[in-house]
């Protein structure tokens, strides 16, 4: 296949009806709801979702596919098209997030939700990403996003879809999750940026590695010897709000000087 556009974004439109149908089926939509796409691709999933919905925001970053979507779907009432990277949106608000995301979005799709109030988002996911978002401390896959995500959202597996359902065919299967945040749970964006310090140490005893990084918590005595890699996510949480001063505990609690995600 020669290069274009939908191969830079890394785009794979789903071609299975049949999963298309599990997705709208498990989204649970009501006709009270306002659902976010991002990615409105060719359009097959959007117009499922707007039969179901009471409003549809759907974004495309890919310009000619957003002009078609727009020339195709102007008959349709209940939908908002707009060509814009929906990550760099700060003001969305919606019940639902719907997508089949570009495997190359997964990461920033994670981090956007986790600063969101929503009831809950039906996503498809590269399966290699998705055991990473569910690593346990200890595994050799537990990154700084699996404390993100497991801190700020319930992660249920719904369905393994083979890449086959997709075109052009990525290289690897994926699978269709459902996150719903944990409402008490919210995370700023110094946050994560400590949280990535503190795991570029990660095989460091995590008593000394809050010493050098002037957090009050190097006293906690529950750390005992143990290293970064193996503290659990609420724990490495509160550790990366100690180096800023602030505990965060709502999402929807607002915070002086720092920057919301």
């Amino acid at each position: 296949m020669k290069w274009s556009k939908t191969r830079a974004f890394g785009q794979h439109y789903l071609a299975d009806k049949k999963i298309l149908r599990e997705i709208v089926k498990t989204s649970q939509i009501n006709s009270e709801e306002i659902v976010c796409e991002a990615g409105t691709g060719k359009g097959i999933l959007t117009q499922e979702l707007c039969r179901h919905a009471k409003k549809v925001i759907s974004f495309e970053i890919d310009k000619p596919l957003y002009l078609e979507a727009l020339k195709s779907f102007s008959h349709i009432h209940n939908l908002w098209l707009f060509n814009a990277d929906i990550f760099k949106n700060k003001d969305l608000e919606f019940d639902v997030f719907v997508s089949n995301l570009p495997y190359s979005r997964s990461k920033d799709a994670i981090v956007w939700l986790a600063s969101k109030k929503f009831s809950r988002a039906i996503v498809m996911l590269q399966k290699e990403f998705v055991n990473k978002l569910q690593a346990k401390p200890g595994e050799t896959n537990y990154r700084p996003i699996s404390v993100m995500s497991q801190y700020c959202f319930t992660i249920e597996n719904l369905l393994d879809v083979n890449r086959t359902s997709f075109w052009p065919q990525p290289q690897i299967d994926s699978q269709l999750v459902r996150l719903t945040p944990n409402k008490q749970n919210y995370m700023a964006i110094q946050t994560l940026n400590n949280l990535n310090q503190i795991f570029s140490r990660k095989n460091k005893k995590a008593s000394s590695v809050a010493k050098i990084l002037g957090s009050e918590w190097s006293s906690n005595s529950n750390w005992n010897n143990k290293r970064i890699y193996q503290l659990p996510p609420r724990e490495l949480i509160h550790f990366a709000e100690s180096m800023i001063g602030v505990v965060i505990k709502g999402r929807n609690k607002k915070v002086k000087n720092i920057k919301r995600l």
